[in-house]
């Protein structure tokens, strides 16, 4: 659904409840404008062992970094459990994998493949229960060949982190605008939190417009706690790295 029929499925109905991640062209617009995936290609880099050949980009999305990396490997597989953001991945990659699946219920090796690398490009923010954490390092760890490295960056949950916070971000192509309104509110003592949105779509050929308003449950995740977690799923090595870039977590086997 582009994003004009996207606008017109709004206005035809404005008060019907809605997320977010059912629209991927816009999720693809917005987050192709707002998320550096150059940066996201160096991180990569960063986590993988010497040597690395082998893949696995764990919550997918709608392709953006496999179809950066997939002539750079042997072997690309991207998983994510939303079927109509894979459709949207399946226009942009040529070599690499798809695979619908929850990747805290996956396991490569329950299908006979192992990886050198596996990522989580932000998606620890999903992740709002601790057996859901726990089911991932256990997973990306049987998925990891030994010495193979996991990776991923979030939000850390510190004292910074501000109750109530509220951002405007804005994206534009030729033809559309889409602007967004978010205000983020904790809700627990461990870092769970509430993301109200609302997202201005304007069609400016049309000169059409449309307000959807969504809500995200998230959590953001003490660096401390989290390299335990990894630990505990049998990493040897698991490192967090914190300053004016995103905090990671890399964990070897």
């Amino acid at each position: 659904m582009c994003l004009a029929a996207v606008i017109e499925d709004v206005n035809e109905q404005p008060h019907r409840e809605r997320s977010f991640y059912e629209y991927p062209k816009l999720y693809d617009f917005f987050h192709s404008r707002v998320l550096d995936r150059t940066k996201q290609v160096s991180l990569l880099e960063h986590f993988e062992p010497d040597n690395a050949n082998r893949v696995l980009e764990l919550g997918c999305g709608t392709g953006p970094l496999l179809a950066r990396i997939e002539d750079e490997y042997d072997e690309v597989l991207g998983v994510d459990s939303d079927e109509s953001m894979l459709a949207v991945a399946r226009e942009k990659v040529t070599t690499a994998d798809l695979k619908r699946a929850d990747f805290t219920d996956w396991c490569a090796t329950d299908h006979g493949r192992t990886f050198d690398t596996a990522v989580l490009m932000g998606g620890l923010l999903h992740l709002t229960r601790d057996e859901d954490l726990q089911a991932l390092a256990v997973n990306t760890y049987d998925s990891l060949r030994e010495g193979g490295a996991f990776g991923t960056f979030f939000q850390p949950f510190t004292e910074d982190v501000a109750n109530g916070n509220r951002t405007v971000e804005a994206v534009e192509s030729e033809r559309y605008t889409v602007k967004r309104h978010a205000t983020t509110a904790l809700t627990s003592p461990e870092g769970h939190y509430t993301t109200t949105y609302l997202f201005t779509l304007r069609d400016k050929n049309r000169a059409s417009e449309a307000k959807i308003g969504t809500v995200f449950n998230g959590r953001f995740h003490d660096p401390d706690k989290l390299a335990d977690v990894f630990r505990s799923a049998g990493f040897d090595d698991v490192e967090v790295t914190t300053g004016d870039a995103p905090t990671t977590l890399r964990a070897v086997k």
